[in-house]
């Protein structure tokens, strides 16, 4: 199915994700979420109203790299009866 972007539109994706071109975006291999390349809470609250995915994610509601890592640790140290 054929998608058709105005120019603006085009443009703007193509500069937020320093791409040439929306075939280059739609290969493009995404890294792994890792304690170096972390979610920023503070930019998935700013762009939380035109998320039309994940409630959670929306809320706000979802473990860094780091925090993950933290809560892991203290799962794993726990002592179970």
């Amino acid at each position: 199915m054929a998608m058709t972007l105005a120019e603006e539109t085009r443009k703007t994706l193509c500069d937020e994700f320093g791409v040439t071109g929306l075939v280059e975006l739609i290969e493009r291999d995404f890294e792994d979420i890792s304690p170096a390349a972390d979610v920023d809470r503070k930019k998935a609250a700013l762009y939380a109203e035109r998320n039309r995915g994940s409630v959670r994610l929306s809320a706000g509601r979802f473990y860094t790299a780091t925090e993950y890592v933290e809560h892991i640790r203290k799962v794993k140290a726990l002592n179970l009866p």
